[in-house]
């Protein structure tokens, strides 16, 4: 993270200008963060200490069709359950949150918090959230229309018209879902495990959620349906398992067309990659 002063970070991104009027002293210090792929964020800290974070609208968050007023109501509704950052600011600039402290768990999370972290979020109560479900296939359409024609060769073209459409499941209820629930995206502190990073969060299909889950932490699908099964009261875990396995391959056709938009945005060859190596798994 690059250090600099308050009136240096305002010259590197006017977005933060945006929050002068919001902090009735100019903050200390800030800090770019990290880690993350679609949002470029920053850590504010106050001369008492206090720290926030201040999570931007750019024209990469509006590519990727994330919403900060959606992200600023889904916390609203949620800031209670212990498990998010709490929302503190929103403007047409962006989204300023609470900063969590604790470590990551990129690097050290285990098979129970995930399954844990994932069961706390489908179980959060959703009749309050303003936020429209999940649309897979306007959301792979969205990806797919922004690319250049040089990216959509015939290969990828055949695979996002193989799997653009939902599949038709048993229906086993629609949940908060947060779309990039892995270690990178969790915190462990004081009080205990903490989820963040909410931009892709929306109501949707929890096969989907876990699905993508499973897939990024690489651990084993037969053992993580059963546990988080079991820690729901899920009876029915066929269906489960049948939804994921049909989600699979939307999940990786939906990865694939993110990471091609990723680099036609921001020209890093480590996207270009990975979406070969996605493609190359539906090819074999």
């Amino acid at each position: 993270m690059a250090r600099m002063s308050w009136r240096e970070a305002c010259q590197l991104d006017s977005s933060l200008v945006s929050l002068e009027r919001f902090f009735t002293v100019p903050p200390d210090y800030a800090k770019t963060l990290t880690g993350g792929l679609t949002n470029r964020c920053w850590k504010i800290v106050l001369s008492n200490g206090d720290a926030f974070v201040w999570r931007p609208t750019t024209a990469i968050t509006q590519a990727f069709s994330i919403s900060r007023f959606q992200e600023y109501q889904i916390l609203s509704t949620i800031q209670h359950s212990g498990l998010s950052p709490k929302p503190i600011f929103i403007n047409e600039k962006g989204l300023l949150v609470e900063w969590l402290d604790g470590h990551s768990l990129s690097e050290t999370l285990t098979f129970e918090q995930l399954i844990e972290a994932l069961v706390e979020v489908h179980n959060l109560p959703t009749t309050r959230l303003p936020v429209a479900p999940f649309g897979f296939t306007a959301r792979v359409d969205h990806y797919w229309m922004q690319l250049k024609p040089e990216l959509k060769t015939e290969q990828y073209q055949a695979i996002y018209r193989d799997w653009r459409n939902a599949p038709s499941l048993a229906d086993v209820g629609s949940t908060l879902c947060h779309f990039d629930l892995a270690g990178y995206n969790m915190v462990d502190g004081q009080q205990g495990v903490k989820v963040i990073d909410w931009e892709y969060a929306t109501i949707g299909d929890p096969r989907l959620d876990l699905t993508l889950s499973i897939d990024v932490a690489g651990i084993n699908e037969m053992e993580a349906i059963q546990r988080y099964c079991q820690l729901r009261n899920i009876e029915g875990i066929d269906d489960w398992f049948e939804g994921i396995r049909a989600w699979r391959p939307r999940a990786n056709m939906m990865a694939m067309l993110w990471y091609l938009l990723a680099y036609q945005l921001w020209g890093d060859d480590t996207y270009i990659q990975q979406a070969e190596h996605l493609k190359q798994q539906f090819c074999t």
